[in-house]
This record gives C-alpha cells, sequence and structure tokens, in this order.
C-alpha cells in the first residue's frame, strides 16, 4: 500500500515543471541584480528592500525586540536573504506558464515582450502599492520613472536569459531533463545542504550584538571619545540615503533644512547657510535603546553644530506648540518635547570629532538631544516641524519610549568576560546617566555580596560617559563574578531588578566572570 502511494506521489513530482521553475528562478538573479546597481546609484528600486522596510515598519515593537536582541543588525540580513528567495522564487513561478503562452502566441519576440512587460506591470501595480511604495513607486526615492524604468530592465532581462533557457538551451535538449528517483532524491540533499550551509552562514552574521570590551584600561582611556569608524550604528533601512549619488553632495546648495509647522516665519536654510552660523561644541555619549547592559551600542563624540534653540528662535516658535517633530530623508521620524529642544546642548549637528558628518552617522545635518536613547538623535535631517501634542514617530507607534532617557548603567569593558587573569588586574569601565551625570560607581568582586567605590576619570562633560577604574587582587584562584553598579547625578542608584530594553531601555546590573590563575 505505501510503495504504491509514494509510486503514484512520485509519478506527479516528476510531472512538475521543474526545469522551467529552475529557469525562471536562475533567471531572475540578473534582473534583481540590476535591479540593486541601480537602486544603489539612486536610479531605481530594489524589490526585497521595499519588502524589508515594509515588513520592518509594521513588526511590533517587542517582536521587533526579540530578533534585535538576539541577532543585532544582523536580522536585518536574515531578513534580506528570506525577501530575495521570494523575489526569486517570483520568476520561477512566472516560468512555469511559459509553454502555455509560447503555445498561443506562436512568435518568439512577442512571448519575450510579454515575459519583459508583464512581470514589470506586476511589481509596479500591484508589488509596489501593497509593499506602500505607491502607485508605480510614486513614493520611492527614484520616483516613478525610476521605479518603473528599473524593472521594465529587470523583467526585460529575466525574460531575455529564460528564453535563452527554454528556447535555445532546450532545443539542444530535446529529450528533455527527465530526473530519476536517485537524482531527484540527490538534488533535495544538496539544496537541503546547501540551505543549511547558507543559513549557517547567515547565521554567523547574525549573532548577539557584542559587549562593548577594551583591550585594557589605557586603551578605554584612549578612546574616551570613540573613533568615527567605531562609533556604533543603527538604523531602521536595509540601505541608507548615499550622500555621495545625491545631487547635494556635489552641489550642498541642492539641499534644504525647512522649520514649518507653529512657527511665525517658515525658514529653509541650505548646508553653506549652516556652515555659516555660529557653532558651538558638545561631547555627548549616545546608546541605543536597544542596547542590552553591557552592550556596545553606545559611543562617545565631539559634536559640532548650531544649537537647536537659536533656530527654533529664528523661526519664531508658537506659544500654542509643545512638541518638535523631525523628518528626515529615509522617512525617519521622531519627536522631543519642546522644552527638550530648547535645551542649550541640544544642537543640529554638522561635524563628528571635527570632521564632516560620515554618510553612515547623518550628512548632512543630525539631531543631537543629549541624555536621550540614539533613536531621538534624528540622522539625515531635512525637516523640523513644531507641533501641538505628543508626536509618535517611527519607533514610538511601535510602542517604544517616547520619552527616552538613558537609563543609569555601569558597564565593565576591560578585561573581557571569561579572561584568565593573574595575581593583579585592573577592572575598567564606563557609567552613563543621561543628561544626570554619575557620582559614584561600585564594584563586587565576590557576585554582589560586598562592594567597594571605583575611581572615577573627570568626564569630557556632564552629557558624556564617566569612565572608571577598579585594581583588584584577587584573594585565590578559580572563577569570580564581578558585577558594577552606578549612582546617578540625582543620587538615585542604578536599578537592580533585570529588564529587557523594549520598551524603555535594558535595566539591571552588568557582570563579567574572570579567571584567575594559580
Amino acid at each position: 500500500m505505501v510503495p504504491a502511494v509514494l509510486a503514484r506521489l512520485w509519478a506527479r513530482v516528476k510531472r512538475l515543471p521543474w526545469y522551467r521553475f529552475a529557469a525562471g528562478v536562475v533567471a531572475g538573479i540578473p534582473g534583481l541584480a540590476l535591479t540593486f546597481a541601480m537602486r544603489l546609484g539612486g536610479l531605481g528600486v530594489f524589490l526585497p528592500e521595499i519588502a524589508v522596510d515594509f515588513t520592518v515598519g509594521r513588526i511590533p515593537g517587542n517582536v521587533e525586540s526579540f530578533f534585535i536582541r538576539t541577532m543585532g543588525e544582523g536580522a536585518k540580513v536574515l531578513a534580506l536573504f528570506t525577501a530575495i528567495t521570494v523575489f526569486l522564487l517570483l520568476p520561477g513561478f512566472y516560468a512555469i506558464a511559459y509553454r502555455w503562452v509560447e503555445r498561443r502566441v506562436r512568435n518568439r519576440w512577442l512571448v519575450l515582450a510579454l515575459y519583459g512587460l508583464v512581470p514589470a506591470a506586476i511589481a509596479v501595480l500591484v508589488i509596489l502599492p501593497l509593499l506602500g511604495a505607491g502607485f508605480l513607486g510614486a513614493l520611492t526615492p527614484a520616483g516613478t520613472f525610476g521605479a518603473v524604468f528599473s524593472q521594465v530592465l529587470s523583467s526585460f532581462l529575466f525574460a531575455a536569459f529564460l528564453d535563452y533557457f527554454l528556447v535555445d538551451v532546450a532545443a539542444k535538449h530535446p529529450e528533455g531533463f527527465s530526473l530519476s528517483r536517485r537524482q531527484f532524491l540527490a538534488a533535495v540533499g544538496i539544496l537541503v545542504a546547501a540551505s543549511v550551509a547558507t543559513l549557517y552562514g547567515v547565521g554567523t552574521l547574525v549573532s548577539r550584538p557584542a559587549r562593548l570590551v577594551f583591550a585594557s584600561v589605557q586603551e578605554m582611556i584612549a578612546k574616551e571619545i570613540t573613533p568615527n569608524d567605531e562609533f556604533y550604528v543603527v538604523t531602521k533601512n536595509l540601505i541608507d540615503p548615499t550622500p555621495d549619488a545625491r545631487p547635494f553632495a556635489s552641489d550642498p546648495g541642492l539641499w534644504r533644512l525647512t522649520i514649518d509647522g507653529l512657527v511665525s516665519n517658515l525658514r529653509a536654510y541650505t548646508y553653506p547657510d549652516l556652515l555659516g552660523r555660529t557653532t558651538v561644541e558638545e561631547f555627548v555619549t549616545l546608546e541605543c535603546v536597544s542596547n542590552e547592559v553591557g552592550g556596545n551600542l553606545v559611543s562617545t563624540a565631539r559634536w559640532t553644530g548650531i544649537p537647536l534653540a537659536t533656530l527654533l528662535a529664528d523661526a519664531g516658535v508658537d506659544s500654542a506648540a509643545d512638541w518638535v517633530a523631525f523628518t528626515c530623508e529615509d522617512g525617519y521620524t521622531v519627536g522631543v518635547p519642546l522644552a527638550k529642544a530648547m535645551n542649550p546642548s541640544s544642537l543640529v549637528a554638522l561635524q563628528m570629532n571635527f570632521e564632516k558628518l560620515p554618510p553612515k552617522h547623518g550628512f548632512p545635518a543630525r539631531i543631537i538631544v543629549p541624555g536621550m536613547f540614539g533613536m531621538f538623535h534624528a540622522k539625515w535631517l531635512t525637516r523640523i516641524t513644531l507641533v501641538r501634542g505628543e508626536f509618535l514617530g517611527f519607533w514610538q507607534q511601535k510602542g517604544w519610549t517616547n520619552r527616552g532617557p538613558i537609563r543609569t548603567t555601569a558597564i565593565i569593558a576591560t578585561p573581557p568576560h571569561n579572561s584568565v587573569v593573574g595575581a593583579s588586574v585592573e577592572i575598567g569601565g564606563v557609567a552613563l546617566g543621561g543628561d544626570r551625570g554619575i557620582t559614584r560607581v561600585e564594584v563586587s568582586t565576590d557576585g554582589g555580596v560586598t562592594w567597594a567605590p571605583a575611581a572615577l576619570l573627570s568626564p569630557l562633560s556632564g552629557v558624556a560617559w564617566v569612565l572608571w577604574r577598579f585594581p583588584w587582587t584577587p584573594p585565590g584562584g578559580g572563577s569570580h563574578r564581578i558585577v558594577a553598579r552606578a549612582v546617578d547625578g540625582t543620587g538615585t542608584p542604578q536599578e537592580t531588578v533585570p529588564a529587557p530594553p523594549f520598551p524603555d531601555g535594558a535595566a539591571g546590573y552588568d557582570s563579567i566572570t574572570l579567571l584567575v590563575s594559580g
């Protein structure tokens, strides 16, 4: 009975148009690669990117937090891998109908034209609108022309390869490509092995976010100001805005920063306008709200820019306004209370560590609002809008905090976790309390039973992290659990109860294990 059922099942499997499906998948690769290249040049749309952005924008915050906690930025790699797979399966399904179309049209060039136009039409008339990119891709950065042009080129490239596989190659093999059961099982085995290997490779990229680690206290002190290329990066985008591909990179006069909403005077600034304004400098520590206690999504830089309060005063803030909303080139939005925006330390930053803002950190301008989590420091700024009532930005609409004060935290940053140390060792780390400062850091070398004060170094500013050091002579060999805690500038101690990052930022004490030799 069972062999008969398997035989019937095998007969049905053999009748499926596997060759056409596989030819469609392979033919879809160059077309998808072309749209990716065009997207990087700002000339088209890359459907997997649109799909990932659509999905990320609609995932509930708690689900999103899980993926960020377990995979970090690598979660987007997995999402991209999934999206690319989907958009390569689609050409495979299109290819299944090739013989049916061929029998009815009976003209090779018309078939090729249909396979060049129909998938493109489906992409711009159905897929893009369903993914929130607008009719004909009107809401994409490339606009209607770029979206349509890139999809038409991609589809015709797909059609050309498909035509080659299903006409020219098929003509050379009139006997077809019939697999035996053994060949089929071998092919399935290879496919499974390849999938496992691919997922393993992706898994190496989607590991948990790393701890903040310095090789020594001396290196920690040397990097109290984080180098630009080591400053943490978190973004909602699969592909961030690329200034070098934008017109104002060569002609900065084309970029505008608009201040509107509840203001007396609508203001618009060019990049040279802002460069000509009087600037100030501020050492500010930024931390991502998704950072685990002890994580490395925290950095400090010297920011140079124009006080946000100055620009708002020039625009004339209406008495009805109580929140300030920021809009960015990538569609990101976030808001802060007006009182926070008017704080003298809040900046429209133009430089980072004496350099023009790097592209990944928001060139040409970004917001710096000290004391708040990184998601409030909007990058690639294009608009500042005064509004009445609480403004919910991109992340806040998914449940993340809209107040965003950085939680008081002490991080053990050296030696690394599970290090082997000798008869004496200097433990060091950073402590941050947002704009409240840090007055005390305590270290326990017995897992939290007893505590002793650490030595604090003078901070760069009242809104920057505080470095601390703690020399320790182990009482004996073996494993020792080191714990740290801090007290902020208001006298409030660090929270003891662990909490995940969602929705208000992680809480709890940081700890590491040191292995003492001898």
